[in-house]
């Protein structure tokens, strides 16, 4: 065995060894290899162009020197230009058709998008490519080894034949799932033809939700191996999606594991044995590094994949727990009280426990599991959980808070260590660590590079830094530079309350907040603590 064979062996080996299952982003490039759909993003938009335009490639082109000229995207920024392509293409399509040039073409009065139905009637349909039958055997196997499925493909290949066991969710429904055993399709779906995600609009209307997403996979990649499959190292997919991730990281040490569990696999023609190495990818002068599996041959890679072990059986579990709701609302014909445990949305599916006894102990108990982290913060700057907790705060600190702050989570604790200081009670570690935290401690190095010019800059007031007219990455950089380094708990606090939901509603704002309310959490409550 080569070397080159221990190394992916060792690779896989090391993720089953933290008994984690990865999460896997699967591209075209997938769909290109086992089926006679070989479009490339390039490909797919020239066969549209092609039923209304008799020359697509220089057409194709013709729109490209448009995008240039009147909207100044670079020929290299492949991410812009794309999405004005869709535009430009969308309207083209859409215009023919109505005019009657298309005409292999029939769109039932319910769909509203020419162009988005002529995808869906050309994807949807497909034929495996017999010679790579042998691979989507071994890839078969790994349908219940990916604790979360992610794509940006239309077609429906992998819940086909690969993941078939995973629950598809398609647009507006991702966001409000669990990702526990899912397959997202977050840029559409030909099942759905108004879901395609493809021109500039689309676009925005999508990126205005993905920090939904990203909120929803945070915490897997915080433990979580990455698999990216299917994509090209320079994917605009792939770095926009890390750069929302990396962005949500707080220290060192949190981008050092997080580099460890990125890996990306690439395909290359006449590769004998899989060459594994590091490989870097950079933005806005951040520098992330993963490891690359180079290959021609998959199938020894998914042999390897196939040792990890399997997720948990989702649907079992969901079946169990409405056997066990009907078995007690059928006893003796009396309807009794059972509480709905498997709706978490950070339920990780590694351990299920039935409560039976007295409805108020367990609801003394349950009722500290059911604050969530989002329920933490939004008590430090509203006070809103003193009723719920009825000083019960020595239950939060001991059982809560250690399982919130699992996955290198910040969180606010200060307050709560405080209504506990006179009580025995036994603090965990990840708690002590997470008090440790001075404000300046909250500072990323995306944060970080910024401080030189906020000293300079002279803001005086956070109210002041969010009313200016900086560019929104800065502005959110001094707000929580303000916040750590001059606000009080009272600016803060008054601050926060009067624009906490204009953060939540921003790409970027919800991890900036956080980090706010932690330091507001410092500052109010540690030194009393």
């Amino acid at each position: 065995m080569s070397e080159n064979q221990i190394t992916l062996e060792t690779i896989f080996q090391n993720i089953k060894d933290t008994k984690r299952l990865p999460i896997i982003f699967v591209g075209s490039g997938i769909t290109k290899r086992y089926t006679d759909k070989k479009y490339s993003w390039e490909e797919l938009l020239k066969r549209c162009i092609e039923e209304y335009d008799d020359n697509p490639t220089n057409k194709y082109k013709w729109y490209r020197q448009k995008i240039k000229n009147e909207y100044g995207i670079e020929e290299n920024d492949s991410y812009q230009m794309y999405k004005y392509l869709g535009t430009l293409i969308e309207n083209d399509f859409n215009l023919s058709y109505y005019e009657g040039k298309i005409r292999g073409l029939s769109v039932p009065e319910e769909e509203e998008n020419p162009l988005k139905y002529f995808i869906k009637e050309l994807l949807q349909t497909y034929k495996i490519d017999e010679k790579m039958c042998q691979e989507i055997e071994e890839l078969k196997k790994l349908k219940d080894k990916m604790v979360t499925v992610i794509t940006t493909n239309y077609d429906t290949f992998l819940e086909d034949h690969i993941f078939v066991n995973h629950k598809r969710l398609i647009k507006q429904k991702m966001f409000v799932d669990s990702e526990l055993g899912t397959l997202f399709k977050i840029h559409g779906c030909v099942s759905e033809p108004s879901s395609i995600v493809l021109t500039h609009k689309d676009y925005e209307n999508f990126n205005k939700k993905s920090k939904v997403l990203s909120a929803k996979v945070i915490s897997l990649f915080a433990e979580n191996p990455v698999i990216f499959m299917g994509y090209s190292i320079t994917d605009e997919n792939i770095r926009n999606f890390l750069k929302d991730i990396y962005t949500c990281l707080e220290n060192e040490e949190e981008y050092r594991a997080f580099e460890n569990r990125l890996i990306i696999i690439e395909y290359e023609k006449g590769i004998q044995n899989p060459i594994v190495g590091s490989h870097s990818i950079y933005f806005d002068g951040v520098q992330i590094k993963l490891t690359k599996i180079t290959l021609e041959d998959f199938t020894l890679l998914y042999k390897e994949m196939g040792k990890l072990e399997d997720i948990v059986e989702l649907k079992e579990i969901q079946r169990l727990r409405n056997l066990v709701y009907q078995i007690v609302y059928d006893y003796n014909g009396e309807a009794k009280k059972v509480i709905n445990l498997l709706d978490d949305e950070e339920y990780d599916g590694n351990e299920v426990v039935v409560a039976i006894g007295k409805e108020s102990d367990l609801l003394d108990y349950m009722g500290i599991t059911g604050i969530s982290s989002n329920d933490i913060f939004d008590d430090i700057v509203f006070d809103l959980l003193d009723s719920k907790l009825r000083n019960r705060y020595n239950l939060l600190v001991e059982k809560q808070l250690p399982q919130l702050l699992r996955g290198n989570m910040v969180l606010p604790v200060h307050k709560y260590l405080k209504k506990t200081k006179n009580e025995d009670i036994i603090i965990d570690d990840k708690v002590r660590k997470m008090a440790e935290y001075s404000p300046e401690d909250l500072l990323n190095k995306n944060i970080r590079k910024d401080k030189k010019s906020y000293l300079e800059s002279g803001f005086s007031s956070l109210e002041e830094i969010f009313n200016s007219d900086l560019p929104n990455t800065k502005k959110l950089n001094y707000l929580v530079l303000r916040a750590a380094l001059h606000a009080d708990d009272k600016e803060l606090k008054s601050f926060l309350r009067t624009y906490y939901r204009e953060f939540e509603n921003h790409i970027h704002g919800p991890t900036i907040l956080r980090k706010m309310v932690c330091i507001l959490d410092i500052k109010a409550y540690k030194n009393s603590a």
